[in-house]
């Protein structure tokens, strides 16, 4: 398969297309994978031909105590890409850390913002400082609206975005993305941000997840384009038609998690005979007819999801959620995993990846490889 491979109508998917790394969160199931297999990891980005990975970089992870900096993880995920020729959307803050930011900082970010300001801007500038001429695109923040409740919509770019930019711009260090428009923070209004944040972005910011909640059956991703178009609109009517937009997560919600999978199948016409439990071991989850079923159909989605995001003006960029499973403690294919039962212990796992928790190639990972174009063969 040739280079040209990569390419549909003019699109070099190459250039174009991401996926998400595994969460770094503190006290989180992918934190542990990504400690001890970050570059592993960015092996299979090359091995299927990505060029571009989104990395969080969770505050609680990097500064446990003030002014003490633990960028070792990072730095060797970073010197991998750098290796590898995979460039990396930086975004501030993990996804799910416990606590969400460090204690001795304050009890929330939104705490944080009103009272202990400097401290963030000090993460912000070290942050920027250490991976100036390796990163040139930071992403400032990861779904408030969900993550940091208390935080407003003025807080938030008043904040984090204007100082993020400000010390963004002063280091030469790139571009900056806000966080995800529909995921800006709950209170106050989001229109607040057309005017509020005018010159303090280059590049807008997506998350798009259609059907979240249901077993999804139609591979088609006709919303997905009706949701990149609708926010299009809205960019022109507040006056930002001129600047490009990044799908920086989008996803099949499908098996995201254990819990999904015993809450909802039950709600599925779709799935009357198939049975479940409320754990499993490590292999019977890898091997379970549902989750092999979700990655066939996403498959067959992600063939048309890219050429019909790709192929909207201005849509410059989409990342795929997520990279690899992730299994609290890392993959042990006797472990039990799902709600603890009869007194047995049991762990967390979350089910996106298009590398399943041993580390193999789903069919969404083959399908990943063959639209990059590039003669190679994963090596797990």
């Amino acid at each position: 398969m040739g280079a040209n491979a990569a390419r549909s109508g003019g699109t070099d998917y190459r250039e174009r297309i991401g996926l998400n790394f595994i969460r770094p969160d503190v006290n989180r199931p992918g934190n542990y994978d990504f400690m001890n297999n970050g570059a592993w990891l960015v092996s299979q980005y090359r091995e299927m031909g990505l060029r571009w990975n989104r990395l969080a970089f969770s505050w609680v992870l990097i500064e446990p105590q003030r002014g003490s900096f633990n960028w070792a993880p990072y730095d060797r995920i970073i010197e991998a890409c750098n290796r590898e020729g995979i460039e990396v959307l930086a975004t501030l803050g993990g996804h799910f850390d416990r606590p969400l930011v460090p204690t001795w900082a304050g009890e929330s970010l939104a705490e944080v913002v009103r009272t202990n300001p400097a401290a963030l801007e000090r993460f912000i500038q070290a942050w920027v400082e250490r991976y100036e001429g390796l990163i040139q695109h930071w992403e400032m923040l990861n779904e408030p609206k969900t993550f940091h409740k208390g935080l407003t919509v003025t807080e938030y770019v008043e904040g984090i975005l204007k100082p993020g930019y400000q010390i963004v711009k002063a280091a030469e260090a790139g571009a900056v993305l806000p966080c995800a428009y529909g995921e800006l923070p709950v209170l106050g209004d989001r229109e607040e941000f057309w005017d509020a944040a005018r010159g303090y972005y280059d590049i807008h910011n997506l998350h798009i997840y259609v059907d979240w909640g249901i077993f999804r059956a139609r591979t088609s991703a006709e919303p997905e384009e009706a949701w990149v178009r609708d926010h299009l609109a809205q960019m022109e009517k507040h006056g930002e038609g001129t600047k490009p937009v990044w799908v920086t997560e989008i996803g099949w919600w499908g098996t995201g998690s254990l819990t999904a999978i015993y809450d909802i199948y039950r709600r599925d016409p779709k799935l009357p005979s198939v049975q479940f439990q409320p754990c499993y071991r490590g292999e019977e989850i890898l091997n379970h007819p549902v989750v092999l079923r979700e990655d066939a159909l996403r498959a067959e989605w992600l063939k048309d999801m890219y050429p019909r995001l790709l192929a909207v003006p201005r849509c410059e960029k989409v990342f795929l959620w997520v990279s690899l499973d992730e299994f609290e403690g890392g993959y042990d294919p006797d472990r039990i995993y799902g709600r603890s039962t009869d007194e047995r212990p049991a762990s967390q796992v979350d089910l996106w990846g298009v590398i399943a928790g041993d580390k193999t190639w789903r069919k969404s990972a083959f399908t990943l490889h063959g639209m990059m174009g590039v003669p190679t063969s994963p090596s797990p």
